[in-house]
């Protein structure tokens, strides 16, 4: 058995699995608000005891990292990093764009439209095709969304965002999803493991900002 851990708190709702590779042995997506610290400790453990392992018998450790909610993501991937790094295991980062792309590619075999929005009309934006998301960037979500549904016959739309963008959107595209599922989770992090990730620890940071070094902090948008 290799046992590998899978933590998503970027999405709207908090997901662990816990795998023998891509093989889903637990899966708990939490209802309603959590403390994600405390969620996520009660629920590895739980999820040890339903696969019958110790914690020391994790061999990698993978998590979300966004981008998503500002303090969510922060969360989950600080307590990735803190356990994968106490018990010297490898950590592996996972992007919610290609999560929720490659799980709403499956459903319609369309290409992906993944957005995560901020403030202001704002938000993060890529197109998952050919297995992987491209033109990742940041921007008025408007502005970059409309010229993919001039250019693309038919689309997927996954991720989260507000009416103004659901009313624009979804009824030119189908609905894909917001949540990934532990079965993607394990595959996606199964997947980088078997392209050769790095063996040993290295912390992993949150992409919980739009990547604009000349705005001002005090007025740069987060994610809800």
């Amino acid at each position: 058995m290799n046992p590998l851990l899978a933590i998503e708190t970027a999405a709207p709702a908090p997901v662990v699995a816990l795998g023998d590779g891509a093989r889903v042995l637990f899966e708990h997506r939490a209802q309603g608000r959590v403390e994600a610290p405390v969620y996520l400790a009660a629920t590895v453990a739980r999820a040890c005891r339903a696969a019958g392992i110790a914690r020391e018998d994790i061999a990698h450790v993978a998590v979300d990292r966004g981008p998503g909610g500002l303090m969510a993501t922060r969360s989950g991937v600080a307590f990735a990093n803190a356990f994968a790094y106490g018990l010297g295991r490898p950590l592996l980062a996972l992007d919610y764009f290609d999560l929720v792309g490659a799980e709403s590619q499956a459903l319609h075999g369309l290409p992906v439209l993944c957005l995560r929005e901020t403030t202001g009309g704002a938000g993060f934006t890529a197109l998952f095709q050919n297995d992987a998301p491209t033109g990742f960037g940041f921007g008025d979500l408007q502005t970059r969304c409309l010229p993919l549904l001039e250019r693309f016959p038919a689309l997927a739309l996954a991720g989260v965002f507000g009416e103004r963008m659901k009313a624009l959107l979804a009824p030119r595209c189908r609905p894909g999803v917001a949540v990934p599922g532990g079965a993607t989770l394990l595959a996606r992090a199964a997947r980088q493991l078997a392209a050769g990730a790095p063996g040993a620890y290295a912390p992993v940071e949150p992409v919980a900002l739009p990547p604009l070094a000349a705005a001002p902090a005090a007025t740069a948008p987060t994610a809800p």
